[in-house]
């Protein structure tokens, strides 16, 4: 029994180490910000195909959903405005052994205490299944009390079809006065949905995303 504990617990470690979510949060990043802006670029598809018609153009309804979860998550008064690729520059970093791309503007309007950038994003959509319900696979001996033992066969549970959504993105907050990171890093943040329609899906992902990045910051503290 201990070794088989001892070999989940094994790929439990090696499954963490080969995420690349990598995160960086400022201590020191205690103040509420006036007024923030986030820049977006647009995403690239594995399969534009799935998209259902409500999501296109992709960059619109990216920039939309992004606002959508800053207006109904957030206590800063936020403007999301889309930007071209082309005025983002990148700067190499290395956290923890994974190289991560953070993103850099030119200039920052000092209309805005904070400026955060979305970009390299990705969104990939995959047909998937999950198991739910039952007990790992194989015979269980039970021993009641004062009772001969009996074999117990476990339930494999019920496996659902449905569908995957992810969406994974390189980030960065910048305190606009001082040109300072405040947070930066890489998220990958996936939906697994059996019933929902997929635009639904979508936008939990963009909303899970922004609370992953935003959820321990003065941002969204009420």
């Amino acid at each position: 029994m201990k070794t088989k504990l001892f070999v989940v617990f094994l790929l439990f470690l090696l499954c963490v180490g080969c995420s690349s979510e990598r995160q960086f949060l400022d201590a020191g990043w205690t103040q509420k910000p006036a007024k923030m802006k986030i820049l977006v670029t647009k995403p690239t598809v594995s399969d534009e195909e799935t998209l259902p018609d409500v999501m296109d153009p992709i960059s619109d309804w990216f920039r939309e959903k992004v606002d959508h979860a800053m207006q109904f998550n957030s206590n800063v008064p936020c403007v999301v405005e889309k930007i071209s690729k082309k005025k983002i520059s990148h700067e190499p970093l290395n956290m923890s052994g994974v190289e991560v791309q953070i993103p850099k503007v030119e200039a920052m309007s000092d209309s805005f205490d904070i400026y955060m950038i979305l970009d390299n994003v990705q969104m990939v959509f995959s047909e998937s299944s999950r198991t739910v319900g039952g007990s790992p696979v194989g015979a269980v001996m039970v021993v009641p009390a004062g009772g001969a033992a009996m074999a117990s066969v476990a339930s494999a549970g019920i496996t659902i079809k449905g569908e995957s959504t992810e969406i994974d993105a390189d980030y960065v907050v910048y305190d606009v006065k001082s040109g300072k990171r405040l947070a930066y890093g890489h998220l990958e943040e996936s939906v697994f949905h059996e019933e929902i329609a997929m635009e639904q899906g979508w936008y939990e992902n963009v909303r899970q995303l922004m609370l992953k990045i935003l959820g321990n910051t003065p941002v969204t503290r009420f």
